[in-house]
């Protein structure tokens, strides 16, 4: 059961029901749950006859092509400026809860004074909206805004449907992480009930890369270190590399996870070099095995050098060189092998 219940839903419901200019955000370098968040709460919202914003930071990446079929998610500077954040009457924050992953915005979302919402599923946030609806057990937050269509009896079309399949389908690896349970099954068999084609947006999201992005994979593996007696893999992408191959920041989704293929891996990790900005790391670590004992808190790791994430997924940015980075981010690592192995 979900730790949110129907009076949780309620109270956030009420919260937002005079609201008719609200502005939809989520985290930068956005993935599929926060894009399929974005997409699913303004449908949502709009079967209300709300006018929400859906406010993008970065443009959309191109594996995410079923949002492409969506109304325009505006992007900051671009088709929106700062000034015109102004105008909306509420903010709902999803998919983080993260100063640091709302950077562009982050100093007007300290001097707002209108009121603001956060649906989230991390475990880290920081204080800064009037009312959480958080769930850290629910695989995606794509997967609250169904509990909370479903308590509210809010029409789900087939739009929302696939929006929130995405989320869900992305942040639980097509069904195979740790975090995939009954409520997630539940959810995508109602999905797919209301007009989701599993089929259909696995081949637009998986089936579908680039040459660069698979070159960029290549790239990534032949960086490939083993560490710890074969329990940490480590992986660097340059800018050299993205220049070399000519892929873009997003391709490097899902690479993380090409490691943990190797039986004796417990954490990877990927070091992402960028031209304007400090080292993005991601890190993944694997669900022990039954009878296993090493279970890795990689979301813990993470906050120690300033980000956080899940028990499993977790990442963090951090300014230096490149070379530096690693080194902090593979002795963290170090640190905890010990005191579970």
């Amino acid at each position: 059961m979900p730790k949110l219940d129907s009076s949780a839903f309620a109270r956030a419901a009420r919260m937002i029901s005079d609201w008719k200019r609200p502005l939809l955000v989520t985290h930068a370098k956005p993935d599929g749950d926060a894009l399929g968040s974005l997409a699913a709460m303004r449908a949502l919202l709009e079967g209300r006859g709300v006018a929400p914003t859906a406010l993008l930071f970065d443009p959309l990446p191109v594996r995410y092509s079923p949002f492409r079929r969506m109304p325009l998610m505006p992007r900051l500077g671009v088709d929106i400026s700062i000034d015109e954040l102004d105008r909306h009457d509420g903010l709902i924050l999803l998919d983080t809860c993260s100063y640091a992953q709302l950077a562009p915005i982050a100093d007007w979302i300290r001097g707002a004074k209108l009121p603001k919402l956060a649906v989230d599923h991390h475990s880290t946030r920081d204080e800064m909206v009037d009312t959480y609806l958080v769930d850290v057990d629910a695989a995606a937050t794509c997967l609250i805004l169904h509990d909370w269509a479903l308590a509210m009896d809010w029409p789900i079309d087939d739009t929302t449907a696939e929006a929130l399949y995405v989320g869900i389908a992305t942040d639980t690896g097509w069904f195979r992480h740790a975090n995939t349970d009954e409520r997630v099954f539940r959810a995508a068999a109602d999905l797919i009930d209301r007009g989701a084609k599993p089929n259909d947006l696995f081949q637009e999201l998986y089936q579908s890369d680039s040459s660069a992005r698979v070159r960029l994979l290549a790239a990534a593996l032949g960086s490939l270190e083993m560490l710890h007696g074969d329990r940490t893999a480590v992986m660097t992408v340059t800018t050299d590399d993205f220049a070399r191959i000519g892929a873009e920041p997003g391709d490097t989704e899902d690479i993380i996870n090409e490691p943990l293929r190797i039986g004796s891996v417990i954490v990877s990790i990927l070091l992402v070099e960028q031209a304007d900005g400090p080292v993005r790391v991601s890190l993944r670590s694997r669900a022990p095995m039954p009878g296993g004992a090493i279970d890795i808190d990689v979301a813990a790791i993470a906050a120690g050098l300033g980000g956080g994430g899940h028990r499993r997924a977790a990442g963090v940015r951090i300014g230096g060189a490149p070379a530096e980075v690693r080194r902090r981010v593979v002795e963290a690592v170090e640190d905890v092998l010990p005191r579970v192995g």
